[in-house]
């Protein structure tokens, strides 16, 4: 009978429990990970400006808007063909509506030139970069301006053939008043035609219409047939610097938004000089 007798085999079970010694490291990958994502989020973007001179910017060159510290320089480089200087700035998240397609960007730096003397601050102080907001899409690439734009004034675009007779700040004309300048000369990206940025000054923007006609008025032009000789001559300032002049028709258009293309005619149209719309002025900006 004890021959016969079943015997109960004992299993002993392991209770499988988590070590703590992984929990720690755990914990602390996941708390960098979420500081490391809130970092990138509070971030403001990354903009790349290509200027042909660094002028004496430097990493942690500020970006300045309105006289505030809007973002600073993270790296500067050479572009591939040596020929320009690559800047890339991190915005602060406040100024993320600076980044548009048609801000305008530029290095203050001491100068003196015909129309004064400019960043007298830089002296003594850091170069930085200043910036003109613009409208337009969002935008993370832009070309330097080789010199200021003033403040208080909207900015437009002249689609030439030629840049012939006409160089940086030169003067717009509107009924032979300086009303504005070019502020930068560029070949388009397909090199076929001429961009030539200009601002006109904030008092005397509603001047420009969607329809206005601006033209080249540099230097003296000589006429000769069998009537006789015709001379056209721009203002005496135009014959330095070269300059263009603009005509709104009788019968106006839409205000011109900031960043509108016009095409910069050779010469002008006898009919454009006969047209007198009557325009009121922001006198808020005198």
């Amino acid at each position: 009978m004890g021959k016969n007798m079943k015997t109960a085999d004992v299993v002993q079970r392991t209770t499988k429990t988590v070590s703590f010694t992984w929990i720690v490291p755990l914990i602390a990958i996941a708390i960098t990970l979420f500081l490391f994502v809130q970092w990138k989020l509070s971030q403001g973007p990354l903009l790349t400006i290509t200027f042909e001179n660094a002028n004496g910017v430097t990493t942690e060159s500020p970006v300045i808007y309105r006289g505030t510290i809007v973002g600073r320089v993270e790296t500067i480089s050479l572009s591939e063909n040596a020929q320009e200087v690559i800047v890339q700035a991190r915005l602060h998240p406040s100024a993320s509506l600076l980044a548009k397609e048609h801000s305008k960007w530029w290095i203050v730096r001491p100068s003196v030139s015909l129309q004064g003397v400019q960043g007298l601050d830089t002296i003594v102080g850091p170069r930085y970069i200043a910036v003109m907001p613009g409208g337009g899409e969002e935008q993370f690439s832009f070309a330097g301006l080789t010199g200021a734009v003033p403040t208080n004034s909207k900015l437009f675009t002249l689609v030439a053939t030629s840049a012939d007779n006409i160089s940086i700040g030169a003067p717009i004309f509107y009924r032979g008043i300086e009303v504005g300048e070019i502020t930068s000369i560029n070949l388009a990206s397909d090199s076929s035609t001429v961009r030539l940025e200009c601002s006109i000054l904030v008092r005397y923007a509603p001047l420009v219409r969607i329809n206005s006609k601006f033209w080249n008025v540099s230097g003296i032009h000589i006429d000769a047939n069998l009537l006789g000789i015709d001379l056209h001559a721009g203002p005496i300032t135009s014959w330095i610097k070269g300059g263009v002049s603009f005509a709104t028709p009788t019968r106006i258009g839409d205000i011109a938004p900031s960043g509108y293309a016009f095409t910069l005619e050779g010469d002008v149209d006898e009919e454009w000089l006969e047209w007198s719309p009557v325009i009121e002025l922001d006198v808020e900006q005198e």
